[in-house]
């Protein structure tokens, strides 16, 4: 089969058989005469396998170690699942005031805002919870503020298309670095301690495009981002 076909059966771009290709998930014959790919149905099988990963977020590392037989699928599923309730419970909270608000049908310029506000901080100092860490305001390009200067900034090893990927890469990087990390909070916009000084963690410049784009204008079908800046927070100073 040639590529187009299986674009067809399968629903994966020709650009992602392609990029998949080339991080060695899977490898397809090429013709002697004209190098086109020939896939095969176990081609196929593998692709629709990576699609159903990919589908529950899972990083292309991690899809590497299964296809290797050094992470069993069910542990994979387990790590994942891990991840997805912890970020559930962060959000737990978040929906629980929402609903409260609604419920009461209170406007905001009559509103305990004081209440709410402490209730969010006994929230965060529990642990971290899925409310925004209004810090990154500053650092926001969506309303043409440029940022300060990032403390640092690394490219990752594969391209980071969710929370996991980030969490992994930050993970090497400090690894790298020799430098103990703490996540704070999670998410494609995580704030983290390094050493025990606190950073927030931000995209630029998706893979799929040659010029700086911003991780705040959503890009559908990009190949992730090509580097991760580290703002100093000084939030709990404000």
């Amino acid at each position: 089969m040639q590529i187009k076909e299986v674009e067809k059966i399968t629903g994966i771009t020709s650009k992602n058989i392609r990029f998949y290709e080339k991080q060695g998930l899977l490898n397809p014959t090429r013709d002697a005469d004209n190098r086109y790919r020939g896939f095969s149905d176990e081609d196929v099988k593998r692709l629709k396998e990576i699609k159903l990963l990919r589908k529950f977020g899972v990083g292309l590392k991690d899809i590497k170690s299964i296809q290797e037989g050094s992470l069993t699928f069910a542990d994979c599923m387990g790590m994942y699942l891990r991840f997805y309730q912890k970020q559930k419970k962060e959000l737990d909270k978040v929906i629980e005031l929402c609903v409260d608000i609604q419920k009461n049908d209170t406007e905001l310029d009559t509103i305990d805002v004081d209440t709410y506000l402490k209730t969010i901080d006994n929230a965060e100092e529990e642990g971290p919870a899925g409310f925004m860490n209004i810090a990154l305001d500053f650092i926001t390009k969506a309303k043409g503020v440029l940022p300060q200067r990032p403390k640092t900034f690394f490219e990752p090893d594969a391209p980071i298309m969710n929370p996991v990927d980030f969490q992994n890469e930050l993970e090497k990087y400090a690894e790298r670095e020799g430098k103990s990390i703490t996540f704070v909070s999670w998410g494609m916009r995580p704030t983290v301690l390094l050493d025990g000084h606190r950073y927030i963690c931000a995209l630029e410049m998706p893979r799929s495009l040659h010029f700086p784009f911003s991780v705040f204008f959503a890009i559908r079908y990009n190949l992730g981002y090509k580097w991760v800046y580290l703002y100093e927070d000084f939030s709990t100073e404000w």
